[in-house]
């Protein structure tokens, strides 16, 4: 099962940037997840562990996103 972060509006770069190097080396893998949103605006993963994370950190910064699982 794959899980996938998609933005409701179309976050500010410089914030996206700032989120990964403060989170970037939290959580082992999850680097290519931020860059994956920067470069993308758009990040999934196949380990739920790993999108929930990003997606709160997000949240710490009022970024508001949906949350898909795909089979």
């Amino acid at each position: 099962m794959n899980y996938k972060i998609l933005f409701k509006e179309k976050p500010d770069k410089d914030i996206l940037l700032e989120i990964r190097r403060r989170h970037s080396n939290d959580i082992e893998g999850i680097d290519e997840l931020y860059e994956q949103l920067i470069t993308n605006r758009t990040c999934d993963s196949e380990i739920a562990s790993r999108i929930y994370y990003v997606a709160y950190t997000m949240a710490l910064e009022n970024i508001e996103l949906i949350l898909v699982r795909i089979n």
